[in-house]
């Protein structure tokens, strides 16, 4: 069997969904073929580089804009028919990897691929067969298009709203996000890997996952649970984010009695901690962690993790039975993962200014810790990742014998012209009359007025026809050496 499984780099979950796929596939069918590709990478280096960062920018420095442009672009209007269109117009350039590999069966986990591989279908490149995996708890109308042969979904909520949005219920399986196995493994011997840890076994142990909050407000949340008149232990896991690792290696610098273990820096850092301004007094043993690719075994020793609602994040958690306190969730998707997990007892949410009295109620009164415990058991879909191989090998039963690929040669003269002459008529029916003096818009989340702000958005969105009138002009779009194929 031989499976491409197309992802995306906008957040982490889309790749770690993607590999937990390839890890358990090659468990499972060892004499098979499997192949992990960065679709939008693939298709267009600039491409991806432009919904990366536009995604990292605008979800951590515009966060309420994000936020609209999410909801914009999940209804039938201008932003949803852009996005498709412009996705649909790049997915020709995946045509050579689907014709050197020949797969049986595609598994998308990022939607821009699945419209890609919806849009080759219906123009009759191919009729392979395509699983899309929904990485978060809520559903999002990307997800949904033509041509897809099974849509993999986090729970039975999501068949219902699929439902209700035109896709026949009987290809939607609510099998779970698909993560590592590992997290579903429980740890016998947590007591003496507290104890090994520096740590007391006795004592509640919060995890705090903080790679993509920034700074500046975990920093907040840090020093406001320490003033909680309990005794505790915390575990901080920074990722790769250097300048908040920086950030916490200052304040244990001037609280070395309160770091747990030694200082753990697997990466170069040329000078000692800069900021020197962050003074307070720790109160709380705490283990400072840059980066490890053993989170399961610090989920599986916590009592509680304090981390934002990204779906893949929150999916390790549940198979960890950890209860998750959820902060500062990117306006759209985030913020409704927080919704749906609060809503079905799996975690609360905090803010900057309340953690230390929800943190407090959750840790003093520890009924409801184990309530949460519990729903996470009914809920954490265990055998998710399994559950989907085996959707995958009985769709590759189904269809095998029936899958055509055509050449590049043989399919390209036919579609090639009018795909791209069609791509720059949508985009200039979609931008026409943009003409527009410049948009004053307040950033700041302050601005309540929601109405107000999303004609500002939408004025500013108008504006970047120069932009795209100078791109569709050139060859930013077209030109054939951006196209950089993966490596396995």
């Amino acid at each position: 069997m031989k499976v491409l499984i197309l992802s995306a780099k906008t957040g982490g979950g889309h790749l770690r969904c993607a590999q937990a796929m390839e890890k358990v596939i090659k468990d499972l069918d060892p004499f098979g073929e499997v192949r992990v590709v960065d679709g939008l990478e693939y298709v267009n280096h600039y491409f991806n580089k432009m919904v990366v960062n536009g995604y990292k920018f605008s979800a951590m420095k515009l966060s309420k804009v994000y936020g609209m442009l999410y909801r914009m672009s999940n209804k039938d209007n201008n932003v949803y028919k852009m996005l498709q269109k412009t996705n649909a117009f790049f997915a020709k350039k995946l045509i050579p990897l689907i014709a050197e590999f020949k797969p049986d069966v595609i598994v998308t986990t990022h939607p821009f691929t699945a419209i890609m591989c919806s849009r080759l279908i219906e123009k009759g490149f191919t009729n392979i067969p395509v699983i899309s995996i929904a990485t978060d708890f809520a559903l999002h109308a990307t997800y949904i298009n033509n041509d897809i042969t099974a849509y993999v979904v986090s729970s039975p909520q999501m068949v219902d709203n699929m439902e209700s949005l035109g896709v026949d219920r009987n290809i939607v399986y609510p099998l779970g996000i698909p993560i590592d196995p590992v997290f579903f493994e429980t740890d016998e011997h947590k007591a003496e890997h507290l104890s090994e840890m520096g740590f007391d076994p006795q004592k509640k142990t919060v995890l705090i996952m903080a790679g993509s909050f920034g700074v500046t407000d975990i920093l907040k949340i840090y020093e406001s649970i320490n003033e909680i008149q309990l005794d505790f232990q915390i575990i901080v896991i920074t990722g790769k984010n250097m300048k908040l690792f920086d950030a916490f290696n200052s304040i244990l610098s001037f609280n070395e009695n309160m770091r747990v273990g030694r200082k753990e820096i697997n990466f170069y850092m040329d000078k000692e901690p800069t900021r020197k301004e962050e003074k307070f007094n720790v109160t709380k043993k705490t283990k400072l962690i840059y980066f490890t690719e053993e989170v399961h075994k610090y989920m599986q020793i916590s009592d509680l993790i304090i981390t934002k609602p990204g779906g893949l994040t929150v999916t390790e958690s549940l198979a960890c039975c950890l209860p998750m306190a959820l902060f500062r969730g990117i306006p759209g998707q985030e913020t409704d993962n927080t919704e749906y997990l609060c809503d079905n007892n799996l975690a609360i949410s905090i803010k900057k200014n309340n953690a230390s009295d929800v943190i407090y109620r959750l840790l003093k009164y520890p009924e409801r810790l184990l309530s949460m415990r519990e729903s996470c058991k009914r809920l954490n879909n265990k055998d998710s990742a399994y559950n989907v191989y085996d959707l995958i090998k009985t769709t590759v039963e189904k269809t095998k014998g029936n899958v055509f690929i055509k050449s590049p040669e043989e399919y390209l003269p036919e579609t090639e012209i009018v795909d791209d002459e069609q791509f720059y008529t949508d985009l200039s029916a979609v931008l026409k009359n943009y003409q527009l003096e410049d948009v004053n818009i307040d950033f700041s989340d302050n601005n309540e007025n929601e109405y107000e702000f999303e004609v500002k958005l939408e004025e500013l969105i108008n504006k970047m026809k120069t932009n795209f009138k100078r791109i569709a002009g050139g060859d930013f779009l077209m030109r054939k050496d951006t196209v950089k194929k993966q490596d396995d």
